[in-house]
């Protein structure tokens, strides 16, 4: 999670649970049995901030070099790879 905070340079918030594919089910289940009038103010009642993980500015800059001078210059060299491996397993169609 901090790692995500540094790259993105942004807070990330971690959910108050790890069953997250249930809340969800939940939330779905409570909007079509109108516990809830629609998604957003079902999620507004029923998703809950955990840890906050802040941006350290000293990391943030070294993703955002490495995004900027390295990663984003490589993807012309890739290219030609990504294009096999769509080739050979269809994805993306």
């Amino acid at each position: 999670m901090q790692i995500s905070a540094n790259i993105f340079g942004m807070n990330v918030h971690r959910p108050h649970t790890f069953e997250t594919s249930g809340l969800g089910a939940a939330i779905a289940c409570a909007v079509a049995t109108n516990v809830y009038p629609d998604f957003k103010i079902a999620v507004s009642q029923m998703v809950h901030s955990g840890d906050v993980f802040t941006p350290n500015p000293e990391h943030q800059q070294v993703y955002d070099r490495l995004y900027k001078e390295v990663y984003s210059g490589m993807y012309g060299s890739l290219q030609t790879g990504y294009q096999k491996i769509q080739k050979i397993t269809g994805y993306p169609s």
